[in-house]
């Protein structure tokens, strides 16, 4: 066919198609240009004619034509002819289905038809038709499949793509708005997965389809970015085991999946495969359990190793065997057992279980009631400690670490934290706190007021530790010097005192030694520092210094032995304070290039020298580097934190409380003072204080250091009146808020796994306001002769208990707290007493009685119907007096009430009392709900 023939013949398809579409016509002139050069004549008649079909073939079917023709010059590349009109015909029969769904097909092929090979295209349209269910919402899903289609197969392959559409065909069932959504963020969920786990990404998304189909857009979203963290050779199996769950516990599936992944990536990806190969052990028997051994893991990690959490794994997998439900407890980590194993693997010891006997140990060192609690606690406070981790105390209390997890033995742990308790025990016991500024030391001679004139005098301070600390131009160094040197002093006197925490005491001094750094590697005044440090560790052997100011050194080790003397006090070292600030502002700050001439030192010591010979060598020294800015020794971990100016401020609050309470006026702390302390203190660090205006944080600080010291006074009950807030709920004019209630756990019963759950239950105890003495006294009226039979039973009664008379010369049997006090004091070297007998005194009974009443909801109800005084019947029936009629009968209710449960209960509790009383025990009065 000539070129003047192919001309006539775009021209009649043109001009058959012009009465479709001015733009359909004016597209098939376009594509036909090209067409032309790559087809033969009559390919391009039958071209032409299918377009044609495809226009006639519905209404609004001439814009799937407009589309083939314009793909057309794109796709022929890439087919061939014979493929085209295959092509093509796909396209027609999806017309007959819907326009829209051929005119998307049609536009996406030429970005789709690269991904794809010959036999494959049928099966890609098969998956739009699959999403077509003759409804417009259909329609609209399909066409968006066709239209993300060259995105979609760019990164998966056809069989994913059936999972991505039998996936997106069962969330439409329920929800076309998720479906839609779903499908349009599948290219950019997928982007950050490997190509080998989109399927098995896919997969567990079309179960949770089918189980969970609520969390869909949530899987999509976070399920990549959660595999991210698992190994990228187990995210397949991970996938697949928690496909196992979803089949099970369906609503549960994608919470599974999350905390699964969470879990796996807490844990090193090294160790992803054992687990994983740990809990497809355990899926054999329960899927659930396996991914709640999975949730678990990092909590039990904590507490055992990866070496021996295969034992715990046997148990449960054992317990799995006898009972489902008893081993998805114990992988829960909701069981007694599973606790109890994971206790015998650890070496961990965590606070909570022993801190009853540390508190005890802690009682018998300081002779005081000494509270243990963790170091969060502290910390939550927000006044002025915000580390949780190091031992610490604010006068009253002793706060440690929540665990101790230092050795693989927990009886080497235990010691850990018996010498944590020791130190600041040993802080209360040797008075660190009970500095007074105008008290001598026993050692040293007076240089603290000689200092304190040449700085013009007193100055006005909240503590005298405060006063103390003034006399030095750099705050931090003196501070940092005082915790030095009071810390060596109180370990050497609990060594002296406390001959069975030597070793422990020892081995963590050893330990805390292997994570100090080298003297030399630091500026020269921080080397002094750090080497007054190991000597206080007794490290005598990892101590260097430059052989020209070993003078200088040995005059401050001389200082340091001196307040290690038994007789030293805490004044003692405070002086001791000032004589090493002035041998410390001797020394530069900077880092010094004599790395040659670094000595080491023994431990003999030379009393203090005369500095004099020392002032060439450090004059040479000064001019060898540049001054750098002063930083504080790397914390000792067992001494914790050492805070003497916050704990003395606490402690002065306390006082003032206390002197209100007995009429007495002391001066009060006033802001600006606490102001300027916040301004000058190297010890109060606020977490609040990071940003923000220093006089709101100081006026935080204020009001946390208040609450922290009130005393604990009794809830009054205060009256309700109109227009006021409800009994309980604070006024904005209240300063205080109301007072926490005190919790306790318990374990509970779970018949299902046949174990404890532990700690499972939560116990608030509170302390009821003090009710009116009107009911107690119309009880004893109401039921006075009852009131006299109950106290003569009680006067018959014998007494179930006598008083023990304790620390007797001579008695029935041995009092075991004198015979231990007897043992402790022979070994002391002291005379003890022989009173360690106790006898019962048949005089005086030792009897306390607990009344628990059940006060919950079920007790509101009445014993018995209340009998009416007026017939069922007596309503005359008028609806005009209706009303008048129900008043009346309510008066009658109110005026004589029906007895409820709870009223026996308090009317029995009454006449109880009176009998006690009568007899003299005590009792106290307790309920639930």
């Amino acid at each position: 066919m000539s070129r003047s023939s192919l001309r006539r013949l775009v021209g009649r398809f043109e001009k058959e198609l012009a009465p479709f579409s001015t733009a359909l016509a004016e597209e098939f002139r376009r594509s036909a240009e090209v067409v032309s050069d790559l087809l033969e004549p009559e390919e391009v008649a039958l071209w032409a004619e299918d377009g044609l079909e495809l226009a006639r073939g519905s209404w609004r079917s001439w814009e799937a034509a407009s589309e083939y023709f314009r793909a057309t010059p794109q796709v022929l590349p890439l087919l061939g002819f014979a493929a085209l009109q295959q092509w093509s015909r796909r396209g027609r029969d999806l017309v007959e289905l819907s326009s829209s769904l051929a005119a998307a097909y049609f536009r996406a092929s030429p970005g789709t038809l690269p991904h794809l090979s010959l036999t494959q295209i049928g099966d890609w349209v098969m998956l739009g038709q699959h999403l077509y269910k003759g409804t417009w919402r259909s329609s609209s899903l399909a066409v968006q499949f066709f239209d993300m289609s060259p995105a979609l197969l760019s990164q998966l392959s056809l069989d994913d793509a059936r999972a991505l559409v039998r996936f997106v065909d069962v969330l439409a069932e329920r929800s076309y708005d998720l479906a839609t959504h779903c499908l349009s963020t599948t290219p950019t969920s997928l982007a950050p997965l490997p190509r080998e786990d989109r399927e098995a990404f896919l997969r567990f998304a079309e179960v949770l389809a089918y189980t969970g189909w609520a969390d869909a857009r949530s899987y999509l979203e976070k399920g990549p970015i959660l595999l991210s963290h698992i190994q990228a050779s187990q995210r397949s199996r991970f996938l697949n085991l928690t496909r196992e769950v979803a089949g099970q516990e369906g609503r549960q599936a994608f919470t599974f999946f999350a905390e699964g992944a969470r879990s796996l990536s807490q844990v090193e990806g090294e160790f992803h495969a054992y687990l994983l190969s740990l809990a497809e052990d355990v899926a054999t028997h329960s899927p659930v359990a396996a991914m709640e051994f999975l949730r678990s893991l990092p909590q039990v990690l904590v507490r055992i190793g990866v070496g021996d959490l295969h034992h715990w794994h046997a148990f449960g997998l054992a317990l799995l065997e006898t009972s489902i439900e008893g081993g998805t407890a114990f992988f829960r980590l909701e069981s007694t057992r599973s606790d109890e194993v994971l206790e015998s693997l650890s070496s961990r010891v965590e606070l909570g279980r022993v801190a009853e006997v540390l508190r005890m140990y802690c009682k018998a060192l300081t002779g005081s009631n000494v509270a243990i609690h963790s170091g969060e606690t502290l910390a939550e406070k927000n006044i002025g400690w915000v580390t949780s981790e190091r031992p610490s105390t604010e006068g009253t209390s002793i706060y440690l670490p929540a665990a101790v997890d230092e050795w693989q033995d927990k009886v080497e742990n235990f010691a850990v934290y018996k010498v944590y308790a020791t130190h600041q025990a040993g802080h209360l016991e040797f008075g660190s706190f009970d500095f007074l500024f105008e008290r001598p030391a026993r050692i040293f001679s007076d240089q603290r007021h000689d200092l304190e004139t040449q700085r013009g005098g007193p100055k006005k301070a909240l503590t005298d530790i405060e006063r103390f600390f003034d006399l030095f131009d750099d705050r931090r160094l003196g501070s940092d010097l005082f915790a030095v040197v009071e810390d060596a002093r109180i370990d050497r006197l609990v060594a002296q005192e406390y001959c069975g925490i030597r070793s422990s005491y020892r081995r963590t001094q050893d330990r805390e030694l292997e994570k100090r750094p080298r003297p030399e590697d630091l500026p020269l005044r921080q080397a002094f520092l750090e080497n007054l440090v190991l000597a206080s560790l007794d490290g005598f052997q990892r101590m260097r210094w430059p052989a020209t100011m070993i003078g200088l050194l040995r005059n401050a080790l001389g200082l340091l032995r001196a307040v290690q003397q038994p007789e030293a006090s805490v004044e003692d070292s405070a002086e001791a304070t000032v004589r090493l600030y002035r041998l410390a502002q001797n020394v530069p700050n900077i880092v010094s290039d004599l790395d040659q001439q670094w000595q080491r030192l023994e431990e003999e010591m030379e009393l203090p020298q005369d500095l004099d010979a020392l002032g060439e060598a450090l004059f040479q020294i000064a001019q060898s580097g540049q001054e750098m800015p002063y930083e504080s020794p790397q914390p000792v971990e067992f001494r914790g934190e050492f805070k003497p100016e916050l704990v003395q401020l606490l402690m002065r609050l306390r006082q003032e409380k206390e002197s209100k309470q007995t009429q007495m006026s002391p001066q009060p702390l006033s802001p600006e003072q606490l102001q300027q302390l916040l301004e000058k203190s190297v010890e109060i660090t606020l977490s609040e204080m990071a940003e923000g205006d220093l006089s709101e944080s100081s006026a935080l600080f204020l009001a946390n250091l208040l609450k922290e010291t009130a005393p604990q006074r009794p809830e009054k009950r205060l009256p309700y009146h109109e227009g006021q807030a409800p009994p309980g709920m604070p006024r904005e004019s209240e300063g205080e808020l109301e007072r926490e209630p005190n919790y306790s756990y318990y374990d509970e019963w779970d018949f299902r796994a046949n174990d404890y759950k532990p700690r499972w239950c939560r116990l608030a105890e509170y302390s009821l306001a003090e009710g009116e003495s009107q009911f107690f006294e119309q009880t004893l009226v109401k039921h006075a002769s009852l009131v006299a039979q109950t106290r003569r039973q009680f006067e018959l009664l014998r007494p179930e208990l006598f008083r023990k008379i304790k620390r007797l010369l001579d008695g029935e049997e041995f009092d075991l707290d004198a015979v231990v006090d007897f043992l402790v004091e022979r070994h002391s070297g002291h005379q003890p007493t022989g009173k360690v007998y106790w006898r019962r005194n048949k005089v005086e009974r030792d009897v306390a009685v607990a009344f628990l009443l059940d006060m919950s909801a079920s007790t509101d109800e009445e014993i018995m119907k209340h009998e009416r005084r007026f017939g069922q019947d007596d309503f005359d029936g008028d609806p005009r007096r209706y009303f008048s009629w129900w008043m009346s009968r309510r008066a009658q209710d109110i005026m004589t009430p029906p007895k409820r449960i709870i009223d026996l209960e308090k009317e029995s509790t009454v006449l109880l009392i009176k009998a006690l009383e009568t007899i003299g025990d005590t009792y106290g009065i307790y309920g639930f709900s």
